[in-house]
């Protein structure tokens, strides 16, 4: 804990909530919210309602005692005493709080967003309108992340059900003329999906009024908040051209916890609460995108715009350990994260166990670039593969992470993001940072084409015990899956903490491994000895690092982590 806070806490539309007595933070700052505030309310009424009670059955006996009323009027009384009590528990039961079960969990990557989904869920909405909410506020906090110029993926999972309700693919598309250049950022952008998958899926499941689960990411964008770490970090990324000088210089501006507004992407998003996704895709918004495209040496039309649509994915399932792992089929990470669980139990057993995830992961890479994955289904243009510059490298892609849990046991997973950080580093007039999804295309079944979705290594995990209904279930997910990967690697563990805190390392390109340096706790020595006799070099990876968030739930039981790397916070109550 960072602060002590006896007094009273103000949430995030602003009304006083009472604080908790002792040494601890006001219940909208802590990661494992109390019951509801109206049970320190109640409290008062209940003496008084129990006095008259009281009263009630003394009149009864003592009016049998000094008139000699018939037993008639003593079964009268003790009637009435019973049907007092009995509506006296229904209300309980109906108005009351609940006493044991948690109401649910949000886990992303910034508090304010985390408790505004969790807010979503005290005025009565479910965990995909929480996600939603959560998602939008991410967008104005996390702008060298995510935005409504990026794209995703959404799963949601019913427990009760045990299956997989949807699987929401809005990953950016292709315009309609593909003529990628390394010298045009325009050329880098793919059709943004954010918003169109978002709306899909709060029609689909929500229960708030869509203006609800928008409107906070408003509030938020126009009072301010503070500037996040790993902004800052990230200045080193960008890479100056005559398009980006207005984002440079915001971000140059820019001081970690530093308060700032951004009252364009205010109004941007207050349009989008008030007329729904299409003014994104048809009016002024999408003209501003249009612009932005353009003057950097894009090609995107309106049509291109008009036409997107975020499609359904199959869901694609398999067993680890315990565990049944479900996660989205491509263009996501889904397929990668599969393979790289399928290859470590039939690795050499002799090799060390983080040695055979790495190897596992090179592997993985190598199939990504090879081709081996892309959107199902999409025709080839072999004209269009043959004269794009296709990306050699390894496939990247830097996303942030929202799980979210309700009461009914609804799991929502999203991934969402620009692709990479700051994204094609083109900031339009309404605040918002476009993406450079076109650089991750390649060959084979991830060639380019118009209206194709190039292969995305993000992936939202939902993973459950195959033998308990009530055993344990995590929502999980990553911008990589190799990432998502690593912390299933640590499942056997049952602190949540641990498995999102946990080392990790990347795998670059052949036999070079990079270390996070600045995350404690870092890989140990038995490790990287580990690496250096299987003939890896080690390497050290600069800040920023990706984020993982989890809810997990064991029988009523809800445990909730955000990423230390991401500097968020989880909420739940």
């Amino acid at each position: 804990m960072n602060n002590i806070n006896n007094g009273t806490s103000t949430n995030e539309t602003g009304g006083s909530t009472p604080a908790i007595p002792g040494p601890y933070r006001s219940p909208e700052q802590t990661e494992a919210f109390p019951l509801k505030q109206s049970l320190y309310r109640r409290n008062v009424g209940a003496t008084s309602r129990g006095k008259g009670l009281t009263i009630f059955t003394q009149w009864c006996s003592g009016s049998s005692d000094k008139s000699g009323a018939s037993l008639r009027m003593i079964a009268l009384c003790f009637g009435i005493l019973t049907l007092a009590v009995i509506v006296a528990l229904a209300i309980q039961i109906y108005y009351g709080d609940y006493q044991l079960v948690p109401h649910g969990s949000v886990a992303t990557d910034n508090q304010n967003c985390s408790i505004i989904g969790t807010d979503v869920l005290k005025r009565g909405g479910n965990a995909v309108d929480a996600a939603v909410a959560a998602t939008f506020c991410l967008g104005v906090v996390n702008p060298h992340v995510t935005g409504l110029g990026g794209g995703g993926f959404m799963t949601i999972y019913s427990h009760r059900k045990r299956s997989v309700l949807d699987v929401i693919d809005f990953r950016e598309v292709a315009p309609s003329s593909v003529s990628f250049s390394a010298e045009k950022p325009g050329s880098y952008v793919g059709v943004p999906g954010m918003l169109r998958g978002l709306a899909l899926a709060h029609q689909r499941y929500g229960l708030l009024p869509w203006k609800d689960v928008v409107m906070p990411a408003v509030r938020i964008a126009r009072s301010g908040f503070q500037v996040p770490a790993t902004l800052v970090s990230a200045k080193s990324l960008l890479k100056s051209n005559i398009f980006n000088k207005g984002l440079i210089n915001w971000v140059e501006s820019l001081e970690a916890g530093q308060p700032i507004a951004v009252p364009d992407l205010a109004i941007a998003l207050e349009l989008i609460a008030e007329k729904g996704a299409d003014v994104f895709y048809n009016g002024s918004l999408a003209d501003d995108i249009l612009t932005t495209v353009r003057e950097a040496g894009g090609e995107m039309t309106k049509h291109d715009l008009s036409n997107y649509q975020a499609v359904n994915r199959f869901a694609l399932e398999t067993t680890f350990g315990d565990f049944r792992v479900m996660v989205p089929d491509a263009p996501s990470g889904g397929p990668a994260l599969l393979a790289v669980l399928k290859l470590l139990p039939s690795l050499n057993t002799s090799i060390s166990e983080i040695v055979r995830l790495a190897i596992a992961i090179e592997d993985t890479y190598r199939k990504a670039r090879d081709g081996d994955w892309g959107e199902p289904d999409f025709p080839t243009d072999s004209h269009v593969m043959d004269s794009f510059s296709v990306n050699s490298s390894l496939t990247q892609y830097v996303g942030s992470h929202v799980a979210a849990a309700d009461l009914n046991d609804i799991y929502v997973s999203v991934v969402s993001g620009l692709s990479s950080w700051f994204g094609s580093q083109l900031r339009t007039k309404r605040g918002f940072i476009l993406n450079n999804a076109m650089t991750n295309f390649g060959v084979g079944k991830n060639s380019p084409s118009p209206g194709k979705r190039p292969l995305s290594f993000a992936t939202p995990v939902i993973a459950v015990e195959k033998k308990r209904i009530c055993g344990r279930r995590l929502i999980l997910g990553s911008g990589d899956a190799t990432i998502a990967a690593q912390l299933l690697s640590h499942l056997v563990d049952k602190n949540v903490s641990w498995i999102v805190e946990a080392p990790r390392f990347h795998v670059v390109e052949g036999n070079i491994i990079s270390e996070e340096v600045h995350h404690l706790p870092s890989l140990s020595t038995a490790d990287k000895e580990q690496f250096i006799s299987s003939h890896y070099l080690l390497r050290n990876l600069s800040e920023p690092y990706q984020s993982c968030n989890i809810v997990e739930k064991v029988a009523d039981d809800l445990a909730s982590h955000s990423d230390s790397r991401g500097h968020g916070l989880a909420s739940r109550f």
